[in-house]
């Protein structure tokens, strides 16, 4: 749902993750609290996209906060599939960053958001993950796309 409604179930979502986070602890659930971050930084992701201006990029930090959270548990070596869409989640939240961020350059978030475009796809092979590796292969070339077309830094 989009307008207020939907704003407000994204609230109630990311208060929903953030409740569950009291029990399902890094210490003590390492893998549900990792996809709790991850679903946190869903909800955040969406929220801020939406917004935009400065609410809407704190959600976009909250929730790129909440993925770097869960890559501590889910890494490449342990959980790599896991690994590799937080991975992407991360850089599609950089991305949208950089586009809503007010008066700041836009080359470093979308420059690390490549790099978790790349990174993820290591993972995701185009012969047995090809619908994940052709979603992270066309986000690559649309942040490769926007930097292209950023002036030269004075």
């Amino acid at each position: 749902l989009g307008g207020a409604e939907g704003a407000a179930l994204l609230g109630e979502a990311a208060a929903a993750y953030r409740a569950a986070l009291r029990v399902r602890t890094e210490a003590a659930h390492p893998v549900d609290w990792a996809m709790t971050q991850n679903n946190l930084g869903n909800a955040l992701q969406t929220q801020g996209s939406r917004l935009g201006g400065a609410e809407g990029a704190a959600l976009l930090g909250e929730a790129a906060a909440a993925y770097r959270a869960a890559l501590r548990v889910q890494t490449e070596a342990a959980h790599p599939v896991e690994w590799a869409m937080t991975t992407e989640n991360l850089g599609l939240a950089l991305e949208s960053l950089a586009k809503i961020e007010p008066g700041e350059d836009p080359r470093k978030p979308l420059q690390e958001a490549a790099a978790c475009f790349e990174a993820a796809l290591r993972v995701f092979d185009p012969e047995t993950m090809p619908y994940n590796h052709d979603k992270a292969a066309a986000s690559l070339a649309r942040v490769r796309a926007k930097l292209a077309g950023l002036p030269d830094p004075a």
